[in-house]
């Protein structure tokens, strides 16, 4: 039984305007209140520029985003980066991003969910995947951590966000979430069971070089500030 990740964020984004009129664009409603991050969707970004993105990222990087939603962070991103490739598994997702951003210093790429062949090898300084983790199961992140270093040049900068069912707010979560995805089913929008010590397990067999583990700014959640591997 497959998680069909294509088809439950094409159905998100169908069903989206319907669910928040009030809203201009997809993704804006994930304020990170649940994650215990913040209580705005001002308030989230804020903390995602401040504490992800200002630091790391400069005008002369190359920013690959894995996962892009409806452009939130992808804006953020532009605001630094020089370039930004934008990849995503729904087709409904890009077209919402390059509506609100346009083409201008982005470049969008459909992915395939397993490989990362149309991205061009060793063609960005930087990975980040920041509100996507979250809903890819452990293998699935595995299989993107060994294909992202191949797509990274220079520094290879990796600032990875996925959840940790094990913090109070993520055990929560996962009470909310068990018995709606059973038999090995679940909708490819729901969080996966994950946690800290498992990406560390991952990031360490994969050669990557941990600088910096946050679980204090997204309770809920984890970050990773890493480099990839030299190949």
């Amino acid at each position: 039984m497959n998680i069909d990740y294509e088809k439950a964020w094409e159905d998100y984004a169908k069903k989206w305007q319907k669910d928040y009129p009030e809203l201009t664009h997809i993704g804006d409603e994930w304020i990170g209140k649940a994650a215990g991050a913040a209580n705005s969707l001002t308030e989230y970004e804020k903390l995602i520029e401040e504490k992800f993105i200002a630091p790391y990222i400069t005008s002369k990087d190359t920013v690959l985003e894995i996962g892009i939603g409806g452009g939130r962070t992808a804006a953020l991103l532009l605001k630094y980066c020089q370039k930004l490739i934008c990849a995503d598994i729904s087709n409904s997702m890009l077209n919402a991003t390059k509506e609100r951003l346009g083409e201008a210093q982005i470049k969008y790429v459909k992915l395939d969910g397993i490989t990362l062949d149309n991205i061009e090898s060793q063609t960005a300084d930087i990975c980040f995947c920041y509100d996507t983790m979250v809903h890819l199961e452990p293998r699935d992140i595995f299989n993107y951590l060994t294909k992202i270093p191949a797509k990274l040049k220079g520094q290879k900068l990796c600032i990875f966000h996925h959840t940790n069912t094990l913090s109070e707010l993520g055990w929560q979560r996962f009470l909310r979430d068990w018995d709606k995805n059973l038999m090995g089913k679940r909708n490819g929008t729901a969080h996966s069971v994950m946690t800290d010590k498992i990406m560390e397990k991952f990031l360490s067999h994969l050669n990557y070089q941990i600088i910096h583990k946050d679980t204090n700014s997204v309770p809920r959640d984890c970050v990773w500030i890493c480099q990839a591997p030299r190949e």
